[in-house]
């Protein structure tokens, strides 16, 4: 391990015989830091240092962990991904960059599933290529709106997106519960869960198993996991804040657990490039609102779409020529005057609404509400297209009857598009790229 590193201070933080995550077991800080301390060793001995590249993969665990904070103070550059994401061949996203070693944790896991410990595998590339940029941290973007993009963060990037973290009023602090069901590599459970507990000094509950009661102050998680705590409700008599990033929370999961656990579940919208971005932290508007933007990151709506200030660009394997420092998000967004609460509209095919007065939600809401209907996704652009999976005993004119029954005239889709079912991301998102829903449609 490096003298200083940009996270010493994460790893420092805490009394040795104190907990910073349970398991199946409870893992102290003491052992965190002799765990990160031997993995580094055993690293730098396989030749890794400052300016190595290597991609991580593995399940959900606190070898992961130990693992990113031993490469981090090595200072290797680190592409985290998951595990079923290929590495090599056409279909790899991480095909731009080769990196120099390959490090896997263990075996591969069922989504979701944690283990403690795992064993800690490494591969070097001699083709491998050093870091070509001063990020030490690249992750895939979600791929929603078109193929996943290598994402870079530098170490100031992460400092300060922590720092504005321990900002905001409501987020967990020193000595409370935080159960995290987001996964260890997206930037969302990563900094906002990982990161930010080492930093406030909480302590992380990570999801070894079934449990009779939710004894947490916090839970974070996608809207899939809130779903599941709807459906097999426990007693959570310390719970006082449930936080949903990754994708927007459907209407009646937020109602259904507010009525089970007395918590409105809040929302964290960020992107993958700048972090957390906007957040309504005790649930206080509910979906489709984002909530107030983070205090210190700059935000602006053009033609109906958020862009998200970020100081350089993010994109160490794409630069983009004369990079003006606004990032495009592709979310259709509206400000409240008053507030500057952010509402999320839907999604744009192209950087802007053809029709802004259009709420891309409400119309896929509406024709989910259709019998017929198993889901939806709505993009504006060229034109305003309904792509929908439904039984086959409906067709087009009647879902455009449907939707101008429930919605009036002003919101219809310009065209709809009938499969059996909707594409999704390797993540499990639905996917919102015009191109590829067409050639999805027009291929199956």
């Amino acid at each position: 391990m490096s003298e200083s590193w940009w996270g010493e201070e994460l790893l420092a933080g805490g009394p040795d015989d104190a907990v910073w995550a349970r398991g199946r077991r409870p893992a102290t800080h003491g052992e965190l830091r002799e765990q990160v301390a031997w993995l580094a060793r055993v690293l730098r001995a396989q030749g890794l240092g400052p300016g190595r590249t290597v991609v991580l993969k593995g399940p959900r665990s606190l070898t992961l962990v130990w693992t990113l904070l031993a490469l981090w103070s090595l200072g290797a550059q680190v592409v985290l991904v998951e595990q079923w994401v290929p590495l090599t061949g056409d279909r790899s996203p991480l095909r731009p960059c080769r990196p120099e070693f390959q490090v896997t944790i263990g075996v591969p896991a069922p989504p979701g599933a944690f283990v403690d410990e795992a064993e800690v595998r490494v591969v070097r590339d001699p083709a491998g290529e050093p870091a070509r940029s001063g990020d030490c941290l690249l992750q895939l973007s979600s791929g929603t709106t078109g193929r996943p993009r290598l994402v870079g963060r530098t170490p100031e990037s992460l400092i300060a997106e922590l720092d504005r973290l321990q900002a905001l009023a409501g987020l967990p602090r020193a000595g409370e519960r935080v159960l995290l069901l987001e996964s260890f590599v997206h930037s969302y459970g990563l900094v906002c869960g990982i990161l930010h507990a080492l930093a406030a000094g909480a302590e992380l509950v990570l999801p070894a198993g079934p449990a009779r009661a939710l004894d947490v102050d916090a839970v974070i998680g996608a809207p899939g996991d809130f779903a599941a705590l709807v459906e097999r409700p426990r007693p959570a008599p310390r719970l006082r804040l449930a936080l949903c990033g990754g994708e927007m929370l459907p209407p009646e999961t937020y109602h259904a657990f507010a009525e089970r656990y007395g918590v409105h579940i809040g929302q964290a919208y960020g992107t993958s490039e700048t972090g957390l971005v906007a957040t309504d932290l005790a649930g206080e508007h509910g979906p489709p609102f984002l909530g107030r933007p983070v205090p210190g990151v700059r935000t602006r709506i053009v033609g109906g779409a958020l862009e998200v200030y970020a100081p350089r660009s993010p994109y160490p394997f794409d630069p983009q020529v004369g990079f003006g420092g606004w990032l495009p998000t592709h979310d259709l967004v509206a400000a409240d005057p008053d507030t500057g609460v952010l509402r999320l509209r839907g999604r744009a095919a192209t950087g802007a609404a053809r029709r802004p007065d259009v709420d891309l939600f409400a119309v896929e809401r509406a024709l989910r509400a259709h019998r017929a209907v198993v889901d939806a996704v709505v993009l504006d652009g060229e034109d305003i297209e309904a792509y929908v999976a439904a039984s086959p005993h409906i067709n087009p004119r009647e879902l455009a009857e449907w939707c101008r029954q429930v919605l009036g005239p002003a919101m219809l889709p310009d065209r709809y598009h009938l499969t059996p079912e909707l594409p999704r991301t390797a993540g499990g998102k639905l996917l919102r790229n015009r191109a590829g829903l067409r050639e999805y449609i027009t291929t199956e």
